[in-house]
């Protein structure tokens, strides 16, 4: 599947006449030129107080009031370095010296469902989306508070799309504009039911503003054709809405500066 959207998106890109690597600057607004990645810090004063999580950058000084606590690389994808806290003596035993990236500590969020919602804004509407689409993680552990992703065997990605009326899908698109403008994103969130979600009652766990993958193509579910149709269209809104960046916002240097601190948060 990540073959099939790197083809298309270049495909796109040679039919649209639009440069490949601009890929890379998509939300070139958000990028930390000096930190040389995303920073969730950055991002986190984005999101509203009614959906945020408290974050801070880890400090052995400054212990969080309760436990468990999430320790997270200030800049990772699909979930790499990221453990979870659960007593004084764990936090106090973490070295962050092992890390070349900053690491926070993120209060838990307490709901019982996770969401991933991915999505590509209208190049002509920006208020409005041409690739939507809402995926539950669904945990197999008895895990309180496990973290959820893609190389953790007890998760399974259940794409409930089609599960949510046009309205239901406007009222969530809706409480999402409250974000900045991203030009593709991908939310991670919890939230205690539909409902809720539909509602606004929730709490955004992650923002992935670097290549984020559409997570509703890893449920089984779906048949391949249907797949490969999602993947044809939104590589192609893709591609018209990457022509819409800023160009003082470029930078040149963003893809490498990327697959480095792709591995310092591995490490």
């Amino acid at each position: 599947m990540t073959f099939k959207l790197i083809f298309y998106y270049i495909y796109w890109s040679i039919r649209l006449g639009i440069p490949a690597w601009y890929y890379f600057q998509i939300n070139a607004e958000w990028y930390n030129k000096k930190k040389g990645f995303y920073s969730k810090i950055d991002i986190d004063r984005y999101i509203p107080i009614k959906w945020r999580l408290e974050q801070v950058y880890f400090n052995r000084n400054n212990l969080p009031t309760q436990f468990p606590v999430f320790l997270k690389p200030e800049w990772g994808q699909n979930s790499n370095g990221i453990i979870r806290v659960d007593s004084k003596a764990e936090f106090l035993a973490f070295n962050e010296n092992n890390s070349k990236i900053p690491y926070i500590v993120q209060q838990v969020a307490s709901e019982a469902q996770e969401y991933e919602i991915f999505y590509i804004r209208d190049v002509n509407y920006p208020k409005r989306y041409t690739t939507f689409t809402i995926t539950q993680a669904i945990n197999n552990s008895k895990e309180l508070y496990p973290i959820n992703n893609i190389n953790n065997p007890a998760v399974y990605y259940q794409d409930c799309s089609t599960g949510f009326s046009t309205i239901q899908k406007q009222n969530i698109q809706q409480h999402l504009q409250e974000l900045p403008n991203f030009r593709i994103a991908r939310i991670g969130l919890r939230a205690n039911s539909k409902k809720d979600l539909i509602q606004g009652v929730f709490h955004i766990i992650e923002v992935n503003l670097f290549a984020p993958f559409p997570i509703n193509l890893l449920d089984k579910d779906t048949d391949k054709k249907a797949k490969h149709k999602f993947i044809k269209e939104s590589m192609y809104h893709l591609v018209k809405i990457s022509n819409t960046i800023p160009k003082q916002y470029f930078n040149r240097l963003v893809f490498f500066k990327k697959v480095i601190k792709h591995y310092q948060s591995k490490i």
